[in-house]
């Protein structure tokens, strides 16, 4: 059972890395949201799995705005301070 999530916990683990290395806050979650089901559903799913979308896509996505919302570093100006 843990194989067959084991390619979408990789892909939210590498979509909280992105996100977290992201400067900017993403914004626009729920159109994101959309658009990600759609393309993972015209993706398909991982090779033997008999799923309706990719649910790897949908994870990486979920990961890096969970990335960028919860664990963003807040980006400073260095050059402009005092």
């Amino acid at each position: 059972m843990i194989s067959l999530f084991y390619p979408s916990i990789l892909a939210f683990l590498l979509g909280v890395i992105v996100g977290y290395r992201y400067r900017y806050k993403l914004k626009h979650f729920l159109s994101y949201l959309i658009i990600s089901i759609i393309i993972a559903k015209f993706l398909g799913a991982f090779p033997y799995y008999n799923l309706p979308l990719s649910f790897e896509f949908v994870f990486a996505i979920l990961g890096i705005f969970f990335g960028n919302r919860v664990l963003r570093r807040e980006h400073y100006d260095y050059n402009n301070i005092g």
